[in-house]
């Protein structure tokens, strides 16, 4: 069964989705890179309580983390998994 959704909320919810995709990238030490709070992020907590007020899921976009470009790094810049 499909649900109508005003224009005014569906705006809510796309503005709430690019905030959330800015929200979503951490760093090695698993901070947000857009506040600096540790995963998750207050502004995260607070993006997805829109989502579930409005019984919605957020978008899923294949590579907005990017996390298939990190590399595992050892503080010395050398790799984890050399030995």
């Amino acid at each position: 069964m499909g649900m109508y959704v005003a224009s005014s909320a569906r705006a809510r919810l796309n503005e709430a989705q690019a905030e959330l995709e800015r929200h979503l990238v951490t760093g090695l030490d698993g901070r947000c890179k857009a506040c600096g709070d540790l995963e998750p992020c207050r502004e995260r907590e607070c993006l997805s309580a829109v989502f579930a007020g409005y019984d919605e899921l957020p978008r899923r976009r294949p590579g907005a983390t990017g996390v298939a470009a990190r590399t595992a790094e050892a503080p010395s810049g050398q790799s984890w998994f050399v030995r």
